[in-house]
């Protein structure tokens, strides 16, 4: 799995620190008593503390931080009621933030958080803040503490986001998973897909917590929006580890090589191999041209798994070239389904699809379909021509057809997802 920590951002961190600091740290005025209580309905400041408050006023506007903050602090350390401290407290925290102490400014915050005179939305408000600095100082357990009240206060997709950041940093997945959840479930409510990076999160952590289930979810997901080889493959190992039906595999590896995902010998062996056991010996044979151009099919010796492919493949596509306008003719005049779709298979794997398409449209016809052994795979294989083709509704019917049946459900989804 892939170490994802590095693309996570904290709200903090995208934002600008500095930036987010300084926009809680507004300049004060420290007015008087009559003012005070006549204009915002706050307790009047002692006159000791308002003696104090008084040059860091004039400080701050001569942007003398150190001495603004030196008087502050003299003017807290005589408070005594909730007012006076935090009037102090602001101008201590607005120099500590034009400084960019941020140590100190998140420690002045915080001891703000616990004054009755402060508002619910200056809390929460404090409370994001907070939240964003203690995890830029990897200081997760206050980082969690206060973005836990963040997202109790709003129910942000962003508080949730640097909750699911907390955790991950940690290598927590049950917590992580629940908070990416979570943000992706107030992202979708909001009509807002979940994003690549949070997808690959959820199925990072749903792999170490061994939840297949839901990592296959996941995986559907990100193969569906996000197409690229590294999700195809993924989702490949995980059908492949339940099981998959053999004519389901071999579906889902010519969608692969559609999209030229497939670069593995592994893979190209044993796509040719399921492909010559399904009687379709020219397509084992392209697979097999197309690998050794990749560099991805070697033969050690004639005598090997390979060699002994290739040769088969080779023989096979020889005799079938030779004798399929003969199989045709036959398929035709005998009204078995069964030969009409062999046949069509063939002209698949030559790459002659209008042709392949007819031969399998005839066998699914209504008086020939009942000698057809795997209609599943019939319909998908008329999909994929008439996709090649450049046909598709005709190719959506055809797949939608065959999703109906358990075997060839995934296989036949993929290929509608792409359509």
């Amino acid at each position: 799995m892939g170490n994802w920590l590095a693309h996570i951002k904290a709200p903090a961190a995208a934002a600008g620190l500095a930036v987010l600091l300084l926009a809680s740290a507004a300049v004060l005025v420290v007015p008087a008593s009559t003012a005070i209580a006549a204009a915002e309905k706050k307790p009047e400041l002692a006159e000791e503390v308002r003696a104090k408050l008084k040059p860091a006023q004039d400080a701050c506007a001569k942007e003398d931080w150190d001495g603004c903050l030196a008087h502050a602090k003299e003017a807290l350390a005589v408070a005594k009621k909730s007012y006076d401290k935090e009037m102090s407290m602001r101008f201590m925290a607005q120099s500590q933030a034009k400084k960019q102490d941020y140590a100190a400014y998140s420690e002045t915050i915080e001891q703000m958080q616990e004054l009755e005179t402060i508002s619910a939305d200056e809390k929460l408000k404090n409370a994001k803040n907070l939240a964003s600095i203690f995890y830029q100082a990897k200081n997760f357990e206050k980082s969690e503490k206060y973005a836990k009240q963040w997202a109790q206060g709003t129910n942000s997709s962003e508080a949730y986001h640097l909750l699911m950041a907390i955790y991950y940093s940690q290598q927590d997945c049950p917590n992580t998973i629940i908070a990416q959840e979570k943000e992706n479930e107030i992202d979708r409510a909001g009509g807002k897909d979940a994003s690549e990076q949070s997808l690959k999160i959820l199925n990072n952590c749903y792999y170490k917590t061994n939840d297949k289930d839901h990592r296959q979810s996941v995986m559907e997901e990100l193969a569906r929006r996000f197409p690229k080889a590294d999700y195809f493959t993924d989702l490949l190992q995980m059908y492949e580890e339940q099981k998959l039906d053999k004519r389901a595999k071999l579906n889902l590896y010519r969608y692969g090589v559609m999209k030229n995902w497939i670069s593995r010998e592994s893979q190209f062996v044993d796509y040719a191999d399921e492909a010559l056991d399904a009687g379709a010996p020219a397509e084992a044979l392209s697979v097999i041209e197309a690998a050794t151009a990749k560099g991805a099919f070697k033969i050690i010796s004639q005598t090997d798994h390979n060699g002994r492919l290739l040769a088969a493949a080779k023989q096979q596509t020889a005799e079938d070239k030779k004798l399929l306008v003969q199989l045709d003719k036959e398929a035709r005049a005998k009204g078995n389904g069964e030969a009409d779709v062999k046949v069509g298979l063939a002209y698949m794997g030559f790459g002659e699809y209008d042709k392949a398409a007819e031969a399998i449209e005839r066998g699914l016809t209504a008086e020939r379909v009942g000698k057809v052994k795997r209609v599943d795979d019939s319909q998908m294989m008329l999909g994929i021509c008439y996709t090649k083709l450049n046909k598709p509704e005709e190719a959506k019917k055809a797949f939608t057809a065959a999703q109906q049946d358990p075997r060839m459900a995934k296989a036949a989804t993929v290929w509608l997802q792409s359509l």
